[in-house]
């Protein structure tokens, strides 16, 4: 048996408009450590990038940010700087 067999392949998106509150929520919720970063376009879910729990304590946790109005897209964007 592959690990591929016994994994799980559920991948948990999140809206870059989110805060990063709601993003820990989510991961906390689904007990994973990273969630998709999505936009809807013409209805279609466009993948930016991933937001892990990492980035949440490094970027916003440690620096002491207010993580009830940092959305997702401002951590994403800070990674394409």
């Amino acid at each position: 048996m592959s690990g591929g067999e016994i994994c799980e392949h559920t991948v948990i998106v999140v809206q870059r408009d989110h805060t990063v509150l709601e993003a820990a929520k989510l991961m906390r919720q689904h007990r994973v450590c990273d969630l998709q970063v999505v936009e809807e376009r013409d209805g279609e879910r466009i993948p930016l990038g991933i937001i892990t729990d990492h980035d949440l304590v490094v970027e916003i946790m440690a620096p002491e940010l207010d993580y009830m109005v940092i959305t997702v897209g401002d951590v994403i964007d800070l990674h394409a700087l």
